[in-house]
């Protein structure tokens, strides 16, 4: 066992977790081709044994057209490492759903948060999880119902805590109003560094929030490993997203280069540059990189000792602050739902 991994706060809760979590999406979808039953229990156990504790899925992180996947890996790995459930705080989401011709839409309906809520639950193989999202915002029904049904599900025991992901400003406000968020997901890197300057890390540090930073080495482009969108096999969604196309990729190589640099300078990686300086932001702010490699979660865990001064902070604050990524997040028509 490693030395224990630096701790944030989760929210206003009173309770610490490790400040580098694990975005578990990877292995079941939208990479490439799902990971062996056998890959994933070799990566939970390396996290396990890093103290990597702070484990995020979501329903709809499976094959097109369904449900559970990942869950049921996780589920799966639980099972066959008993004892290691009450180790892990594991936090799961809802909203998106499947129409018969396979169309995506949202939906925060009552309904469907209970009835996506306990397949969670049985993919999962749990009678409660530590946390549990909205997704996306819906518009097919007010937010103030959907968070309603949320709260009908911490009152029941069945989450110990409840989030919302990609919200705005106004819909925290809403959803504050009437339950406490927990948690706010959000993509937070030095590509999309919004979130500290368009009020919402005011807005959490104000209400005892926690930040749950999603995508906080820009889907793997920020480590400096990918040169060209070739390096991605079939099935991996960046093949397709906007920031890894044509000129936009060579100009987001800039950014890598630069991290690069003050990465040499620290004697330590590009990822751990990246999430040190996510990190850097504030003692309520976690990150939850996703990988499908042993190796790479250690190097990431790797970032939570990673100690930046002001000076180094100031620094990498410039480098991003001067940098504006090609490319929007994601393409025309695609849901956001991860």
């Amino acid at each position: 066992m490693t030395a224990a991994l630096k701790k944030h706060n989760f929210g206003k809760s009173g309770e610490q977790w490790p400040a580098v979590g694990f975005g578990a999406m990877g292995l079941a979808a939208f990479y490439g081709k799902p990971s062996t039953q056998e890959n994933v229990d070799k990566v939970l156990s390396t996290a396990l044994e890093q103290g990597c504790t702070f484990w995020d899925t979501a329903n709809v992180y499976s094959k097109l057209g369904s449900f559970g996947d990942n869950e049921r890996q996780i589920g799966s790995f639980f099972r066959s490492h008993p004892g290691s459930r009450e180790k892990v705080f594991i936090a799961t989401k809802f909203a998106i759903r499947y129409a018969a011709d396979g169309s995506r839409s949202i939906d925060g309906s009552r309904e469907w948060c209970h009835e996506a809520f306990e397949g969670s639950l049985k993919a999962l193989g749990l009678d409660q999880v530590d946390l549990f999202y909205i997704h996306r915002p819906a518009a097919n029904v007010g937010i103030e119902g959907t968070m309603q049904a949320l709260k009908e599900l911490k009152d029941a025991g069945k989450t110990r805590f409840i989030g919302v992901s990609e919200f705005n400003l106004e819909q925290l406000e809403r959803a504050e109003k009437i339950v406490h968020i927990d948690a706010f997901q959000i993509e937070l890197s030095p590509w999309t560094p919004e979130v500290l300057s368009n009020g919402m890390l005011e807005w959490c540090n104000k209400n005892g929030t926690a930040i749950i930073a999603y995508s906080p080495l820009g889907r793997g482009f920020l480590t400096g490993r990918y040169k060209s969108v070739d390096d991605f096999e079939e099935g991996d969604f960046r093949k397709h997203n906007p920031r890894f196309q044509g000129e936009n990729f060579k100009k987001n190589l800039e950014l890598v280069a630069d991290i690069q640099k003050i990465a040499d300078k620290k004697g330590v990686t590009p990822s751990q540059i990246a999430l040190a300086w996510v990190l850097s932001k504030g003692d309520n702010v976690f990150v939850i990189p996703g990988t499908t490699s042993a190796e790479r979660l250690v190097e990431n865990v790797g970032a939570a000792k990673v100690e930046l001064s002001s000076e180094e902070v100031a620094e990498i604050d410039g480098v991003i602050n001067s940098f504006k990524a090609a490319g929007s997040r994601y393409a025309a028509g695609m849901p956001s739902a991860f």
